[in-house]
């Protein structure tokens, strides 16, 4: 207990979680709502449409992401974080006026955009707030509340949605405000960072050339092979558009009943919250490898399962377990990454790494889905499931645990 208040009182890490948990609090009370809205409000019948939104959209904002970085490296990180927050409200809003497929396009871009400007900075912040000790608790911390807006969300807008309808507002229209409700909390967030941060580390004034975040990622005999498998495991992570697809198609959810589709993205916060901050907390102790490693198995495992699942039990299974996988990677992955980079360049290295993994991810859910319409929903499931555990193989093997 006196780690988790001494952790809570250090500079900056109160406020940080804090604005996660009302950001994520507003972006998933639409999130679940998100492929349905797609499919079934906006008319697209066609998977490969889904995962071209997607790349489109995540391109625009991974491409911006080195440069984010030595920007907040140069001139600090607050500033960085609270805007990417703004364009992340403005996203929002924008997503809910869409009356074609086409319309989501720059809502999309624009909400990349927003995470690309806030995410390394707020990342390499995080970092530089925490000592090396506490710093997997530090991300798992963030994973958690991040998280537990996330469970709330989704409650939070099945309620609204309920109560649009029962107004009289048109089933299509209610799926709109859902959106717009959905910027409310996020303006909790730019307070939170605009008041209630600081910077902790001075800025030198430069007196010599600063390498860029690509060399350094070559010249580390760490970061290079966790960059390259983290690549390929990214390729083949099957996102929570499609598990819900898969789930709304294989229990044959209708629009009505959207709030089966809620519950589903719910199951994941709900295992994701406690296990991220735990492993965190593990990795504190035990190093980073071994968490990391585990997500990536239980997600193959999972994933190959969608393949098969048939029932509201197995289907409400895997979602529980993707939180555990989540819980397990991406806080110990995030603390790996800001434990090797160097101090004076974090934001830019992580910005970099963040990059170089979100690009592999853009043509990701694309040929996902079109594997999907060629050969029909199991394939998909099963080959990426099967290179997630190929992945963790791969880490256990040529990724080093530690620098000599």
């Amino acid at each position: 207990m006196t780690e988790d208040v001494r952790l809570t009182k250090m500079t900056n890490v109160l406020p940080i979680c804090l604005a996660a948990f009302f950001n994520d609090m507003g972006a998933d009370m639409l999130f679940a709502f998100y492929p349905i809205f797609f499919v079934q409000v906006l008319g697209v019948a066609e998977m490969k449409v889904l995962g071209l939104v997607d790349s489109i959209a995540l391109l625009t904002g991974f491409l911006i992401m080195p440069l984010v970085g030595r920007l907040a490296d140069i001139k600090g990180r607050r500033h960085l974080i609270w805007g990417g927050y703004l364009l992340l409200l403005i996203s929002r809003i924008t997503q809910g006026l869409a009356r074609v497929w086409q319309h989501l396009i720059p809502a999309k871009m624009l909400y990349q955009v927003g995470r690309g400007v806030r995410n390394p900075p707020r990342e390499a912040l995080l970092a530089d707030s925490v000592p090396q000790r506490y710093r997997g608790r530090a991300f798992g911390l963030l994973g958690s509340m991040d998280t537990f807006g996330a469970v709330i969300g989704p409650l939070l807008g099945i309620g609204l949605f309920q109560l649009f309808l029962n107004i009289g507002v048109h089933i299509d229209e209610a799926y709109r405000w859902i959106f717009f409700c959905a910027a409310a909390p996020t303006t909790v967030s730019i307070l939170l960072i605009f008041f209630g941060t600081r910077e902790v580390l001075e800025r030198l004034p430069e007196r010599r050339q600063r390498r860029l975040g690509f060399s350094i990622l070559l010249g580390d005999r760490i970061l290079l092979p966790l960059t390259l498998v983290t690549m390929l495991f990214t390729f083949w992570n099957v996102s929570e558009n499609f598990m819900l697809v898969c789930g709304a198609k294989v229990l044959g959810i209708p629009k009505e009943a959207f709030w089966a589709t809620v519950l589903l993205y719910w199951l994941i916060n709900v295992s994701f919250a406690p296990t991220a901050y735990f492993a965190g907390k593990f990795s504190d102790r035990f190093g980073r490898k071994t968490p990391v490693i585990l997500g990536m198995i239980v997600l193959g495992i999972l994933t190959i399962g969608f393949a098969y699942a048939s029932s509201y039990i197995l289907v409400g299974l895997l979602f529980l377990l993707h939180g555990v996988y989540q819980g397990l990677y991406r806080p110990n992955i995030q603390a790996w990454v800001a434990d090797l980079a160097p101090v004076e360049q974090r934001a830019e290295v992580i910005g970099t790494y963040k990059m170089l993994v979100g690009l592999s991810d853009i043509p990701g859910p694309f040929v996902f889905g079109l594997i999907w319409d060629l050969y029909g929903l199991q394939t998909p499931f099963i080959v990426g499931g099967l290179f997630c555990l190929l992945c963790a193989l791969i880490v256990s093997i040529m990724v080093p645990r530690r620098r000599d």
